[in-house]
């Protein structure tokens, strides 16, 4: 029974070029029984029973983990243009990459739950680790035994059945532990990602200009730490944290900084009013915006003006050829 919708193209990429969340890419076979969670921005987990036959699944939005969770059966897969045909036994585990589809066909009834990693929350556990998630290939995987995911999904399992106390977050916490496990077993880090993944790191120099362009891009308006952390590719409490240990300034601060750099090139260089810069820099008003020039360059924005004017009057008049 192949999977219905657009057929997966070249490269792993669905005819249309769109990648598809689990309810679109897992295709509209006959099912036993089917129940989904998710966590926004997270983590998406679904659960099935499917009857005996074939599967192809379309390319996928984000990586994806797959726990077998029935009887040992005969299986054959297909991922990234290689075949493998044998047994897949209990908690059993398949990694499918983004972008790529896949093909399983079984000659029994199969129980199975898969997990789709989103792939900026991806990027910004990569980044949180100290690494660059361009630089980041995660690698397919047949089923194979693999404990840890397996603890993993069982406890995802366990909470889209029965819920609890702080679920969504309980839920992120599990999908932040599996993308480190894909980045350090998984991906094309290889060994070198078991020794350095999860060790606290600074800014790399790529998510430094990612933040700063960011900001410097969008000055002229109301700026939430959240959304420069999401250029990042960072949550907003490790970059804030990171922010501050690279730069020496917290977000907001550095923010403040550069609209006051601004203000003053303004006030120097145009005959904009002052509350023409305010707005044209992104302070609230002009009252907010003389407070900070005051603060950090010691005088008012009419005295930087009048000031400013002074030392071009006294400059022409010094360089004026004699009459």
């Amino acid at each position: 029974m192949a999977g219905a919708g657009p057929s997966p193209g070249r490269n792993g990429e669905a005819a249309n070029g769109v990648r598809a969340s689990l309810g679109e890419g897992i295709p509209e076979i006959p099912k036993l029984r089917s129940r989904t969670l998710k966590v926004f921005g997270a983590i998406e987990v679904a659960y099935h029973q499917f009857t005996p036959g074939e599967i192809e699944t379309l390319p996928f939005k984000g990586p994806v983990v797959n726990l077998h969770l029935s009887a040992p059966h005969r299986l054959v897969q297909r991922q990234d243009g290689r075949t493998r045909s044998g047994l897949v036994a209990t908690n059993d585990a398949a990694v499918t990459p983004a972008g790529m589809p896949g093909y399983w066909r079984t000659d029994a009834a199969s129980e199975d739950m898969s997990m789709l990693l989103e792939e900026g929350f991806l990027r910004r556990v990569a980044t949180e680790t100290g690494v660059e998630p361009e630089r980041v290939e995660l690698v397919p995987l047949f089923s194979a035994p693999e404990p840890q995911i397996e603890h993993i999904g069982l406890s995802l399992l366990s909470e889209m059945e029965d819920g609890g106390l702080g679920g969504e977050l309980y839920a992120e916490s599990l999908a932040r532990v599996l993308a480190l496990h894909l980045l350090r077993n998984h991906s094309s880090l290889g060994c070198k990602s078991k020794r350095s993944i999860g060790r606290k790191g600074n800014f790399s120099r790529r998510t430094i200009e990612r933040a700063t362009d960011y900001i410097n891009d969008n000055l002229a308006r109301k700026l939430t730490l959240a959304e420069i952390a999401e250029a990042a590719h960072m949550s907003p409490h490790h970059f804030a944290r990171s922010f501050k240990a690279t730069t020496g300034l917290t977000p907001h601060r550095y923010v403040i900084h550069r609209r006051v750099e601004w203000a003053k090139n303004l006030i120097s260089d145009t005959d904009l009013t002052v509350a023409e810069v305010a707005a044209a820099v992104g302070f609230s008003n002009p009252s907010h915006l003389a407070h900070h020039v005051r603060r950090l360059l010691g005088v008012s924005p009419v005295a930087l003006r009048r000031d400013n004017r002074e030392q071009i009057a006294h400059w022409c008049e010094y360089h004026a050829e004699p009459g």
